[in-house]
C-alpha cells in the first residue's frame, strides 16, 4: 500500500500583504464613522449640559423674580475689608472677584452642597494657578460635569459662558443687553426678567460654549487663548455697544485687524497671552463664565483684550467649540440650538440682544 504525502499549503507573502491591505482599507473606511459617532455622543452630552444650565436659570428666575447677574457688584477678596467703591473709583474691590451666574444657580442644578460651602461675605480668588483661595477653595476646586463639554480638551472647569449681549466691556447697557444683566454705573439696575425679553425668548441667546484655555502661553491663535494688554483700539469703541452701526464699523474695519497684528506681536515679542480661560465656574468675568456677542462663532480672528494680565473686563470673547461647523447655544426659552459658523454678523447681533425689536427666523442661524 502506498502512502500519499499530504502537503499543507500556507499563505504566500503576496497573499498576506493583500489581506493586510484590505484590512487597512476597511479600518480607514470605518474610522471616520466611529469618530463621527463619538463626536455625536459628545455633542449630545454638551447639548444636555446647556439644557441643564438654561433650566437652572429659569428656575432661578421663577424663584427670585430675575435671572442671576452675569457678574455682581465688586467684592473684596479675603481678608480685605471692601470700602464700597469700584477699583476705577478708588475702591479696593476686584470686579472679577464677584461670583458668576453659574454659582448663583447651583442650588437649581442639584449642587446645593457646593453652594452651601461658599462664603458669600467675601469675593472669590478664581485663578487657582496663583494658589488655592483661602476661603472659597473647598467649593471652587470642585469639578461639576455639567459645566464641561466632552469635546473641549482645554484646562479648567468651565466650557460654557452666559451672554453679556453686544456689550464690549463689563457693563450691560440696555441697547445691547442679553437676558442676564449686571449692576450699572451710578447704581442703575437693569432687571433681567423673562418679561423684559421683548424680542422673543426663542430668538434671544442665553448661554453658549466657549473653549477653555489651552494652558499653552506661547500662542494666542489657539482657540480659547486671549492676547491680553492690547491693542490700543480696544478702548476706541464709540459707544462700547458692538451692534451700534458706528461701533460695528469700527470693530470690523479697525479693531479686528489691529487685534490680528497685536496677537502676532504677542508671539514675536513675548507679549502676554492668557491661556487659562474657563479656569473656574465660580467667577463672573469674561475670563471664566461670560461671553459677548462680537465675533461670530469659531471666528478666524484671535481673541484680544485691552485688559492686561488676565484679560478679565473687556475685549472680544465670542463662542468657540470643537464641534464641526458651529457651536451649541442655549436660548432664553430653555431650548438648545446649534448655531452655524456661517451666521451673518447682523443676525448674530440680533439674537444676542433681548429688547431691540429685531425679527429673526431660526433659518438665519441654524
Amino acid at each position: 500500500m502506498s502512502l500519499r504525502k499530504t502537503r499543507h499549503r500556507g499563505f504566500t507573502l503576496i497573499e498576506l500583504l493583500v489581506v493586510i491591505a484590505i484590512i487597512g482599507v476597511l479600518i480607514a473606511l470605518l474610522l471616520p464613522a466611529v469618530q463621527a459617532a463619538r463626536e455625536a455622543a459628545r455633542r449630545a452630552q454638551c447639548v444636555n449640559n446647556l439644557k441643564q444650565i438654561a433650566l437652572s436659570m429659569h428656575n432661578y428666575e421663577s424663584s427670585t423674580g430675575s435671572f442671576p447677574w452675569t457678574q455682581g457688584v465688586c467684592t473684596a477678596r479675603f481678608p480685605t475689608v471692601f470700602n464700597g467703591q469700584m477699583p476705577w473709583n478708588g475702591g479696593n474691590g476686584d470686579e472679577w472677584a464677584q461670583f458668576s451666574a453659574f454659582t448663583l444657580a447651583l442650588p437649581y442644578m442639584e449642587q446645593t452642597p457646593i453652594y452651601n460651602s461658599i462664603n458669600f461675605s467675601f469675593g472669590v480668588q478664581p485663578f487657582t494657578l496663583w494658589g488655592v483661595d483661602v476661603v472659597q477653595g473647598t467649593a471652587i476646586t470642585q469639578t461639576i460635569n455639567s459645566f464641561i463639554c466632552p469635546s473641549d480638551q482645554g484646562v479648567g472647569r468651565c466650557s460654557y459662558r452666559v451672554s453679556n449681549g453686544t456689550n464690549w466691556d463689563w457693563w450691560s447697557r440696555p441697547p445691547g443687553t442679553g437676558p442676564l444683566t449686571r449692576p450699572q454705573p451710578g447704581g442703575v439696575l437693569l432687571i433681567g426678567t423673562i418679561a423684559a425679553i421683548t424680542d422673543g425668548l426663542s430668538n434671544t441667546l442665553l448661554a453658549s460654549e466657549r473653549l477653555r484655555g489651552t494652558g499653552i502661553t506661547t500662542n494666542p491663535f489657539l482657540p480659547g487663548n486671549v492676547a491680553v494688554g492690547g491693542p490700543g483700539q480696544t478702548w476706541g469703541m464709540p459707544t462700547y455697544l458692538v451692534n451700534n452701526p458706528a461701533d460695528a464699523q469700527f470693530f470690523l474695519s479697525t479693531y479686528l485687524p489691529a487685534c490680528q497684528q497685536f496677537a502676532l506681536s504677542s508671539v514675536n515679542n513675548g507679549g502676554q497671552i492668557w491661556a487659562y480661560g474657563g479656569l473656574t465656574w465660580a467667577s463672573g468675568d469674561y475670563t471664566d463664565t461670560v461671553m459677548n456677542i462680537t465675533t461670530t462663532p469659531n471666528a478666524k480672528w484671535p481673541d484680544c483684550s485691552g485688559w492686561g494680565g488676565i484679560g478679565a473686563g473687556i475685549g472680544n470673547y465670542g463662542p468657540r467649540s470643537h464641534h464641526p461647523g458651529g457651536v451649541n447655544a442655549a436660548f432664553a426659552d430653555g431650548s438648545v440650538k446649534f448655531i452655524k459658523d456661517s451666521v451673518s454678523q447682523v443676525t448674530w447681533f440680533a439674537i444676542g440682544t433681548s429688547r431691540n425689536g429685531e425679527v429673526v427666523s431660526s433659518d438665519a442661524y441654524q
